[in-house]
């Protein structure tokens, strides 16, 4: 037999070296999205000398009181549920539990060397978005509930509407319709791809509206309601403020105080969405070219929009998701799932993906501000927290976001956190 030219085992040798590292590329590409979208593989245990040092920066007050909450929440709920902690499932019953116990321990004087003992003899950690190299890194990101003007009737001032959700917006779930089934009878490629997972991929839920023949389209878009007066005159408006693009970070932010023209305040809260997926403005300077990606904060997004108010509206609608809103009876911002939140302890995840209610400890950087308002220092922190909300810029299992609290101070941290970090749950063992 031939011998292969020296050229021909190099150019044999280069498209092998080429053809494993496409295999490993798709293999990490599918074990990230699948990690991202399926709950079973969004955390993953890990062993106990992987674990961080469960030290809190806060003082133990906040942690009685989010839990206190939370504690509350869980008691409310079906004990025998189902809670997902990637491959290991739990119930609402132990988390309740659990929880109940390191409530009353933590009622106790307790050391940090205590507190560290106790979490590592009653719970098994699991890690976000951990790879095969048993760590895992997190964006972690703030939110906080802005301060904003309004009145309960319009005028030449407060001219930028709340509005209520709507009674025409309907929201269907794809999986009660049995596509499955019929994309399976249809198609080679579903069938393929269904034997390769072992599973139904959940579907999503469609948001729209019923037009006069009765025909499902999706609902209006932030261009059209705020632009082209899509709901205008139909009584939806819950209260005017005076400023749109606090208007627009309101949305972003889900919940806001409202000081009110005619005397006292308005806590306004989430009550549903147009369905449009999210869509960062941030992203969209950066693509035009108006900012850099190292100097988007939300000051400087408000910055710009100020600047430049021949734009605003081009970028304001490059987000089309809207959210509407509904008065809360308290003063406290709630979760998804109603549960007031506490300022530092609570956080938002995916709720596809990690567990209602789960405890969990946060590895991340707090920014230390100069005299001018700019960032000093970043200081590392580690805290217990609890998981409450969700957002729609909270997709997958790399993203949280810490709930910062109320006012100006909370606004200012919230506005440039975007750091990596780590997050993990806590499971009861």
């Amino acid at each position: 037999m031939q011998q292969l030219k020296p050229w021909c085992r190099f150019w044999f040798f280069l498209a092998g070296c080429l053809l494993l590292a496409g295999l490993l590329g798709i293999w990490s590409l599918w074990l990230n999205q699948r990690s991202a979208t399926d709950r079973r593989y969004a955390m993953t245990k890990i062993p106990e000398q992987a674990w961080p040092h469960f030290a809190d920066d806060l003082p133990l007050g906040s942690l009685r009181q989010v839990l206190d909450r939370n504690i509350a929440f869980l008691a409310g709920r079906d004990p025998a549920e189902q809670v997902s902690f990637g491959l290991q499932i739990s119930t609402v019953g132990r988390l309740l539990a659990s929880q109940q116990r390191f409530r009353e321990r933590i009622d106790q004087p307790i050391s940090a060397v205590q507190l560290d003992g106790y979490l590592r003899d009653n719970f098994q950690v699991f890690e976000a978005a951990a790879d095969w190299r048993r760590q895992g890194n997190v964006l972690v990101t703030g939110y906080y509930v802005p301060h904003l003007q309004g009145s309960r009737q319009p005028d030449e001032r407060f001219c930028y509407p709340l509005y209520r959700r709507p009674a025409d917006l309907v929201r269907i779930s794809l999986n009660d319709f049995d596509l499955w089934s019929r994309l399976q009878r249809t198609s080679l490629a579903i069938r393929w791809l269904m034997r390769l997972t072992g599973r139904k991929v959940p579907l999503p839920s469609l948001v729209g509206r019923l037009t006069p023949e009765r025909i499902l389209v999706p609902y209006f878009s932030r261009e059209e309601i705020d632009y082209g007066q899509a709901l205008a005159g139909h009584g939806l408006e819950l209260v005017w403020v005076d400023d749109d693009i606090e208007r627009f970070f309101l949305h972003i932010q889900g919940s806001g105080r409202i000081s009110l023209a005619e005397g006292g305040e308005l806590m306004v809260g989430y009550a549903g969405a147009n369905g449009w997926p999210y869509r960062s403005i941030g992203a969209w300077l950066i693509r035009q070219g108006y900012l850099e990606r190292e100097a988007v904060t939300m000051p400087a997004i408000r910055a710009f929009l100020l600047d430049h108010p021949d734009l605003a509206a081009e970028i304001l609608t490059s987000n089309p998701s809207y959210v509407f809103f509904r008065s809360l009876a308290g003063a406290d911002a709630l979760g998804c799932w109603q549960v007031p939140l506490t300022a530092g302890r609570s956080i938002a995840t995916d709720k596809n993906l990690f567990p209602a209610g789960g405890l969990a400890y946060l590895l991340a950087e707090k920014p230390e501000f100069a005299a001018d308002g700019t960032v000093r220092q970043w200081q590392p922190v580690g805290r217990l927290v609890i998981n409450q909300d969700t957002g729609g810029a909270i997709a997958g299992n790399r993203r949280v976001d810490l709930f910062c609290g109320f006012g100006r101070e909370a606004a200012q941290v919230a506005g440039v956190m975007k750091q990596s970090g780590r997050l993990f749950f806590l499971a009861p063992r």
